[in-house]
């Protein structure tokens, strides 16, 4: 027998107590905390070097109203992405690979980077 919705959300409420419970005794990180909470409203996670990414959509707008959010390690809150200039080419482009692999509306193309 399949389990009712309201069963399912008290699961996940449950879950999300217990996840709470271990980064308040010290079982886990902050960090994990955030990446198993976002996980849990079903939002891919793409984690670069030591900056943590992920795709949020405006629900007011037009077009496809997707954007583009960053957590550094030790910070507590998401912001919105607006310049990827501080990212090496393999970053940039190890970005657009996972943003094209669970975003493929997202508008972002490849670098190719160069030496001279």
């Amino acid at each position: 027998m399949k389990p009712t919705k309201k069963a399912r959300r008290k699961d996940r409420l449950d879950h999300i107590c217990d996840l709470v419970d271990l980064e308040w005794n010290g079982s886990i990180t902050r960090d994990e905390l955030v990446r198993r909470l976002t996980a849990l409203v079903d939002k891919t996670i793409i984690e670069i070097s030591d900056v943590q990414y992920r795709v949020t959509q405006w629900k007011d707008r037009g077009d496809n109203g997707l954007y583009l959010e960053s957590i550094q390690s030790g910070q507590d809150d998401w912001v919105q992405v607006e310049d990827l200039t501080e990212l090496r080419v393999w970053e940039y482009n190890e970005l657009v690979y996972e943003l094209n692999k669970h975003y493929p509306d997202y508008p972002i193309e490849y670098l190719e980077g160069r030496f001279v």
